[in-house]
């Protein structure tokens, strides 16, 4: 069993200046799979060879040498080799209507959600009923909250389909639950380097740190309202030294001074430190020197949030909102504390999405409104900031756990045997399924002289025949020649017929004329798609004559 990865360098490389979750996410699961399967040989499928050498570069710079198979689009069949595309995204779509054009079980696809909130993403997922997608093929889901919200909008476009259609019959993917993983190693700290890191960010031997690292963005991750309000609270509580770090990045000024004014007004007692998350030994230093770690999400943009999973690696106890992947990811009382969270009931914000698919509200206004509408339970992270502001033996147990838990269950050892296992899988389903015997068409890839075969006159026909229009063999074979000379022919090189063969037809009818039957008996060893479109070639170059 092998696989080949869907490669493009958009979803697997980390852009320094714009750090993305989905990219990160890709960038370590990439260093995952160069590292921990055993392939004797890598497969790519891309566009380009340039993405090719671009993963080649990386997997060198993780001191991988590897022989890399390129399968370019024009080679897509190539695919059944490997037998799994893995797909960066949700989108299994486009790839399963391309698998279309050979057979269906030729090869299993796999992809893996990121953020599920958008419109496109939601549309992706939607297509997912009616495209030719197997029950071999998998979209994999970061947390069992993303599992539920990927089912209800299949469900949904199901009961559309039941409702106009009268369907009864729906082939889903495999939808298996597997979080994202870390390389838990790189958040191993000594004493040494702990100290070094807290002199970093000038902290003194009484202050106690909480960290934040992700993108500072209050509409889109994380309104820092609840963390500002319970931090100030429980300091005040505890009569405690705090020091706040926010390890990330402002996507813009606005932003940034939001935050700033924010924290003054509602921790003026707490002093905050602004750490570039985009710096990556910057955002190690500031894990090495935390004590607490807090992430408060509120956004349905999040769907798994791999900074706590890094916090937990880093061995601190996190006081984070029960909120989608957080759910999974800790235990509370034991890594830390899940803080509850509210949000209206069902039905409440259809105006939100109505707002949102008539494009009145940006896709970050849609989630920034809604956001505001979920809430985190300020009194219950007081409570939890407190008790372990006061109790240092508790913070060492519970990042002790923590620290247990990532490296057990989140280390990409661990998640990418579990790729492996669901690839393994999907081949067995795949391979002991019965044949496809329905061919999907796909509405918009459509052959196009079966969709548009109104448009003609004629269509040539086996009683068809076919004469030169010229008196002999050579002589057309020169005019041939001095056709594709010209660009307004040879610009569609692709579909010129192979000289060899146009030759060896000239001479077949040169001294009499045959029916398309004669000459698919004569040349059977031409594909009768190349030999009808030589045909009609030449006579749209007016080399030979066609008699309906």
């Amino acid at each position: 069993m092998s696989s080949a990865i869907f490669y493009s360098k958009d979803a697997f490389r980390i852009n320094k200046k714009k750090i993305m979750g989905r990219q990160v996410a890709g960038n370590d699961f990439l260093q995952a799979y160069c590292k921990y399967t055993d392939y004797s040989e890598f497969w790519l499928y891309s566009k380009t060879k340039e993405e090719v050498n671009d993963f080649a570069q990386f997997a060198n710079s993780e001191g991988v040498n590897k022989p890399i198979n390129f399968i370019n689009y024009g080679n897509t069949g190539a695919l059944k080799e490997p037998g799994l595309l893995f797909y960066p995204g949700p989108n299994l779509s486009i790839s399963s209507k391309n698998r279309s054009f050979f057979k269906d079980n030729s090869w299993s696809i796999c992809g893996v959600t990121h953020t599920t909130s958008s419109s496109r993403v939601m549309q992706e997922i939607e297509s997912l009923v009616y495209s030719p997608i197997q029950k071999w093929d998998a979209l994999i889901c970061t947390s069992k909250s993303v599992y539920l919200n990927v089912l209800k909008i299949i469900k949904v476009t199901e009961e559309n389909l039941k409702y106009k259609l009268n369907a009864t019959r729906f082939i889903r993917p495999q939808l298996p639950v597997i979080p994202l993983g870390i390389n838990t190693s790189q958040f191993n700290f000594t004493d040494k380097e702990k100290s070094e890191a807290r002199q970093t960010f000038k902290i003194n031997n009484d202050e106690i740190v909480v960290l934040y690292v992700g993108r500072l963005s209050f509409h889109a991750k994380a309104n820092p309202f609840p963390m500002y309000k319970a931090l100030e609270a429980a300091s005040k509580r505890a009569d405690k030294k705090l020091v706040l770090i926010e390890c990330g990045w402002f996507p813009n000024n606005a932003l940034k001074n939001a935050f700033v004014k924010a924290s003054e007004y509602l921790c003026p007692n707490i002093r905050v430190v602004h750490a570039d998350g985009n710096n990556f030994n910057i955002k190690l230093k500031a894990f090495a020197s935390a004590d607490i770690f807090c992430s408060f999400a509120d956004n349905i943009q999040e769907t798994f949030g791999i900074t706590p999973i890094e916090a937990m690696a880093s061995g601190l106890p996190v006081i984070a909102s029960d909120w989608d992947g957080y759910k999974d990811s800790i235990r509370d009382t034991i890594d830390g504390f899940l803080i509850p969270t509210l949000m209206p009931p069902a039905d409440s914000g259809i105006d939100l999405a109505f707002r949102y698919a008539f494009e009145i509200d940006t896709y970050d206004r849609y989630i920034g409104y809604t956001s505001n509408l979920i809430s985190v339970d300020i009194e219950s992270a007081t409570k939890a900031f407190y008790t372990l502001l006061t109790n240092k033996r508790l913070r060492k147990e519970m990042g002790k756990n923590a620290k247990s838990r990532a490296v057990s269950t989140f280390d990409w050892s661990r998640i990418m045997k579990k790729y492996l296992d669901l690839w393994g899988d999907l081949k067995k389903i795949r391979e002991s399924s019965e044949s496809v015997l329905f061919t999907y068409k796909s509405a918009d890839r459509l052959d196009p002289f079966y969709a548009f075969d109104s448009y003609p006159t004629n269509v040539p026909s086996e009683k068809s025949i076919i004469s030169l229009i010229e008196n002999s063999a050579e002589i057309s074979l020169q005019r041939m020649r001095e056709i594709k000379e010209l660009y307004m022919i040879n610009y569609a090189s692709y579909v010129i017929p192979d000289e060899t063969l146009i030759n060896n037809l000239f001479n077949y009818i040169e001294k009499q004329e045959k029916s398309i039957k004669e000459l698919m008996l004569h040349f059977s060893n031409i594909n009768y798609t190349i030999l009808i479109r030589a045909i009609t070639w030449l006579h749209k170059f007016n080399l030979i004559n066609i008699k309906i």
